[in-house]
């Protein structure tokens, strides 16, 4: 009955009313910009500096695998990373913990010594991304 004397909200309506709660109930990171404007880029976990070290020495080495014996499975790169990771002990994981200690670091400086991008700001350089990877697809091609 309470609707009944109320008004029919419009589509805009009803899509401001969505986004305001959207917003409301976002508990979405904050972004920081450096000095010159661009995004501060977050850290990276211990496990995503050993995958960047070892991905090319256990891609190569799956290629060899699968030449000298094409019938066998085939095995994805990152489940062998994934498996080397979990192999690894508390010894051969410090120097991956060490360099994610360091980033962390950096992104912790440099967010203090930045300022918070607004929500323009991240469309602006979110768009200005997106059309150098456009142009950046159109020369491969």
């Amino acid at each position: 009955e309470a609707c009944a004397a109320g008004t029919v909200a419009t589509e805009e309506e009803l899509a401001q009313i969505k986004a305001a709660e959207k917003k409301a109930n976002s508990k979405a990171k904050k972004q920081y910009k450096d000095s010159e404007g661009n995004l501060v880029k977050a850290p990276v976990s211990a496990y995503m500096h050993f995958n960047e070290e070892n991905r090319a020495r256990v891609q190569e080495a799956l290629a060899a695998e699968q030449a000298a014996n094409p019938e066998a499975e085939k095995v994805g790169h990152m489940s062998r990373l994934a498996e080397e990771w979990k192999a690894l002990d508390e010894e051969g994981k410090k120097k991956y913990e060490d360099l994610a200690a360091e980033d962390k670091t950096r992104y912790e400086e440099a967010c203090a010594a930045g300022t918070v991008a607004t929500e323009e700001e991240l469309a602006q350089i979110k768009a200005a991304e997106k059309k150098a990877n456009s142009k950046a697809k159109k020369q491969y091609k």
